[in-house]
């Protein structure tokens, strides 16, 4: 049966030098990956979850007993960071707190701040998804001092039990008199302060800096030099720290994300908007095509149809009793008046008729022009029917024309 491959993940930890990479799965000693040196640290763009440890010089850790109940720590911390002069602008980003103990009601409590400094060996093109403390990322001995070189600086480290009760560079480069001094001196603000606790002894995590001898002499503890062991992945959600120029990039990613998501969703509406007129444009084509094929299959038929309509026309009088010229003659003489006509010219044809003639007076040709508009027979023409001329014996000759009306 295969085994299930643990995901990889990346830890950004300043090293003695500068940053250094380490890969590893959760709960388990990391390997070293890369070693930058003076550079710029930066994360691998392929693992699974990416963890930046922060440098002591770039965290207040401190501890302090706060009277009063769990629920409140937050806030009294706050205010014993202010009474030591320390500011924290974004407390839900820059804030944390740890109780360790507690003893007749008040909470031995580790405070964490992030310090106002800009981390500028740092290369923020792939964002971290945790940052915790440099000194929570490695197996640390139980009630000791341990003094290490972190960034090119000394770092000191106290533990109270297994629990981080103090971190912080000394002003000191070197292990010397004046380093043992200034962590004399610590050692004794600490106490009293109550919050120092029992310790052992001291542990180097140096090669070569520091006397072993001499450090016992002024510190009156034991002193041993250790191989800095491997550091290993945190669990997850163990840090609530979130630096201010993390918080602005990430700020930043979304900008451009939604930015994206908008010019994608406006690029799927035109695409979509492109894609519907194609196909409305492709249907109207498809349309045109079959119109112009019904168009050009039925152009033969209608110049038949013209063709059939045309010998109609010129076989109607040959067919149609209506169009004959004799019953149009006969229609002609339907009007009551036309007992009086004397009819001198009929001209027939199939689209035009001509009737010219003479009255015994101007009324009845007046009488005749009129009533003849009127037979149904005849309706099909247009007249013209022009005022009749009046001879010397008032008698009166017209002249009528009919068009086939269209």
């Amino acid at each position: 049966m295969a085994r299930t491959r643990k995901p990889t993940h990346d830890l950004l930890l300043p090293g003695a030098d500068g940053w250094t990479r380490w890969t590893g799965s959760e709960g388990s000693a990391c390997e070293l990956a890369a070693d930058f040196g003076h550079s710029s640290g930066v994360f691998h763009k392929d693992q699974h979850r990416r963890i930046l440890a922060l440098p002591a010089s770039h965290v207040w850790v401190l501890p302090a007993w706060l009277n009063g109940e769990l629920t409140h720590l937050r806030d009294m911390a706050s205010l014993h960071l202010e009474r030591q002069g320390v500011r924290v602008t974004d407390p839900q980003h820059g804030l944390q707190i740890q109780p360790l103990q507690e003893k007749d009601g008040a909470h031995l409590t580790r405070v964490l701040a992030l310090k106002d400094l800009p981390n500028t060996t740092l290369d923020l093109i792939r964002l971290p998804d945790e940052v915790v403390l440099s000194a929570a990322c490695r197996p640390l001995p139980e009630d000791s001092i341990i003094i290490q070189r972190e960034m090119s600086r000394l770092v000191v480290t106290i533990t109270h039990g297994k629990e981080i009760i103090y971190c912080s560079p000394l002003s000191a480069h070197r292990l010397n008199e004046l380093a043992l001094s200034e962590l004399n001196h610590l050692c004794l603000q600490l106490g009293f302060q109550r919050v120092l606790g029992r310790v052992n002894s001291i542990v180097l995590w140096l090669e070569e800096d520091g006397d072993l001898t001499q450090i016992e002499r002024v510190t009156g503890l034991p002193a041993r030099r250790e191989e800095q062991p491997a550091p290993f992945i945190p669990a997850r959600g163990q840090s609530t720290l979130v630096p201010s120029e993390i918080l602005a990039a990430r700020l930043r990613q979304q900008s451009k994300a939604r930015t994206r998501a908008i010019a994608l969703s406006a690029g799927l509406a035109i695409a979509a908007c492109v894609a519907v007129m194609a196909v409305m444009i492709s249907y109207a084509a498809r349309q045109r095509d079959m119109l112009l094929e019904e168009v050009a299959d039925l152009s033969p038929r209608a110049s038949q149809v013209l063709d059939h309509k045309k010998s109609w026309l010129e076989a109607a009088p040959a067919v149609d009793p209506s169009y004959f010229p004799m019953q149009v003659l006969l229609d002609s003489m339907t009007p009551t008046s036309s007992g009086e006509v004397s009819l001198t010219n009929f001209e027939w044809k199939p689209d035009r008729l001509v009737l010219r003639g003479r009255m015994p007076s101007a009324a009845l040709a007046l009488q005749y022009a009129n009533e003849i508009t009127e037979v149904e027979n005849l309706t099909r023409y247009a007249w013209e029917t022009p005022a009749p001329t009046i001879a010397s014996d008032n008698s009166a000759t017209f002249e009528l024309t009919g068009e086939i009306k269209p």
